[in-house]
């Protein structure tokens, strides 16, 4: 039998230079579309010419075995900074965002289920290895003198070539850098540089740590006051200002503001930039609580491992009860713990019997509900309740309605109707519009729900403050929506919104302008402020004893 002759080296050449060059595009495929902006990752012509001219040596395998790794490792990081610039409008930063890798295993369980997780997880790491065993192959055999040593030669000089012209001629103004780039080398040094800035940034913080105060600091303007902060879930400042969903929500916030007057409330909004876009809530809960601007993880886990106090602290030294009301929040919570709380009542702990709606353990009527049950009408002290609404959250389904306030919600057999419905939710994540139709009105029903648990309960006793925990995802309200939040101020007491009014808050329920925004993380510099020394609350209750 006559063997086969070996495969020509020059197709194993462009076989290898093929499968490395789209890896080493992929980086560029993000924000570039496909094709990549570039046609040729010059890396990969001088990778492959300096393995056609190296001699055999002891560490060839491992030197191949590296190259085939970072090319899959540059895959890997190119899927992460989709998913950023899907989902949260900015750059991956794998100087921090390492850490979220199990909440997104976690959101990928709570969203695809345990099964489908592990499937997808496997295919894609069988995926990569395969890629990365065919590349290692490919870049054996140019390196075993299957391509000529003079090939090698002149791939490496017209790569370092290109890269000198590149270097010479930055951004191609004469047209030749739209298809020869350095994607890879680009990556590589933007992620240093962020590291660096990073590291400085959090040296930054670091030292905003170090002054911040240990100890609690009262708060004896709202003394004897109970008061109530709601996150909404994806609540942007875009759902009213952006079409199409402003058509549905200024509406229902000029509602509701008509709404809060006839039961005798007063309300003011402010325009609040949260420490993220598009998710991670508990970072803006921590910058509201902390008046730090948590905007990383990292951030988080100095700012709880400090011990420095929060708002909790201020109002338990004001002779408050502290509970936090969070459904979202389905296993143990060692943060809860760590913040301070008096009672923590995770979902195990609400006593909901209904159905799952879709992604939210439960609706937001429920859980408002809940805030008089285990807050309000529980405890003869004055009490500082903090809760997280979730039936605004993405994908946004399913949208329901609110339940009439004569009907009791008891552990939540009134929501038995929508049994079964959502359960197809994950399936919405691959269909952008229909998350986009579901979005106003899933908010249309959070504000519904804030807006029954304020006429029902909030009295001249009670500050209540809704804000949004952050805006909603680029990829559902559009390029470059900003940070900017609602903050709805509301109390049966007129006199305790006038400093609100004094920093820039707006009567009614439309958040001012852009120019009027305020970090997240003064709000609790501002509450200081208003409500901070005792004459403040001396003038409050005079007010309230000559109505």
């Amino acid at each position: 039998m006559i063997a086969s002759p070996p495969r020509a080296w020059y197709w194993r050449l462009l076989l290898a230079f093929l499968l490395l060059d789209v890896l080493l595009l992929s980086p560029e495929f993000v924000w570039a579309g496909f094709p990549p902006h570039h046609w040729v990752a010059l890396e990969a012509s001088l990778t492959l010419g300096v393995l056609a001219m190296l001699p055999p040596f002891r560490g060839h395998r491992a030197l191949t075995g590296a190259v085939s790794l970072f090319a899959v490792i540059l895959v890997l990081c190119a899927i992460g900074d989709a998913l950023m610039q899907r989902m949260q409008g900015r750059s991956l930063n794998l100087y921090t965002d390492l850490g979220l890798l199990p909440i997104l295993i976690e959101l990928l369980v709570a969203n695809l289920g345990l099964t489908l997780t592990i499937v997808g997880l496997v295919a894609l790491g069988l995926a990569l290895l395969t890629t990365a065993q065919a590349l290692n192959s490919l870049l054996r055999d140019v390196h075993r003198r299957a391509v000529p040593w003079p090939v090698g030669v002149l791939l490496a000089l017209l790569s370092a070539a290109g890269i000198a012209r590149l270097e010479a001629v930055p951004g191609g103004s004469d047209g030749w850098a739209d298809r020869f780039g350095q994607p890879a080398v680009g990556f590589v040094a933007f992620e240093w540089d962020r590291a660096l800035e990073t590291r400085r940034a959090l040296a930054s913080f670091g030292r905003l740590l170090e002054n911040a105060p240990v100890d609690s600091r009262p708060l004896p303007g709202l003394a004897n006051r109970d008061v109530i902060v709601g996150f909404i879930e994806s609540y942007g400042v875009a759902a009213i200002e952006r079409a199409p969903f402003a058509a549905e929500i200024r509406p229902r916030l000029d509602t509701l503001a008509q709404q809060l007057s006839d039961a005798g409330m007063s309300v003011v909004t402010g325009r609040i930039t949260a420490a993220t876009l598009g998710g991670q809530s508990w970072l803006n809960h921590a910058t509201f609580l902390s008046g730090l601007p948590v905007t990383s993880q990292l951030r988080f886990e100095l700012m709880l491992d400090s011990r420095r106090s929060t708002l909790i602290d201020d109002f338990e030294a004001t002779g408050h009860i502290t509970t936090a009301i969070m459904p979202g929040i389905l296993r143990d919570w060692p943060e809860g713990r760590r913040y301070g709380y008096d009672e923590i009542r995770t979902a195990d702990r609400m006593h909901y019997r209904g159905p799952r709606l879709g992604w939210a353990s439960m609706p937001d009527q429920f859980t408002w509900q809940r805030v008089q049950d285990y807050a309000l009408a529980a405890h003869d002290r004055p009490t500082f309740t903090e809760l997280a609404t979730l039936s605004s959250h993405a994908p946004w389904s399913p949208v329901i309605e609110l339940i009439d306030a004569d009907t009791p919600l008891d552990d939540g057999a009134a929501f038995e109707r929508w049994r079964g419905v959502g359960d197809d939710y994950a399936s919405l994540w691959q269909n952008a519009q229909a998350m986009r139709d579901n979005y106003a009105p899933a908010i249309d029903y959070a504000l519904q729900a804030a807006g029954a648990f304020a006429t029902a309960h909030v009295d001249a006793q009670t500050l209540l403050m809704v804000l949004g925990d952050h805006q909603a995802a680029p990829a559902i309200v559009g390029d470059n929506p900003g940070r900017d939040v609602p903050l709805h101020v509301i109390s049966g007491d007129p006199t305790l919104l006038e400093g609100f009014r004094d920093a820039g808050f707006r009567p009614g329920m439309i958040p001012p302008g852009p120019k009027q925004a305020m970090p997240m993380a003064d709000l609790r510099g501002l509450l200081h402020r208003l409500y901070g020394n005792a004459a403040s609350g001396t003038r409050k209750a005079a007010a309230a004893d000559d109505s």
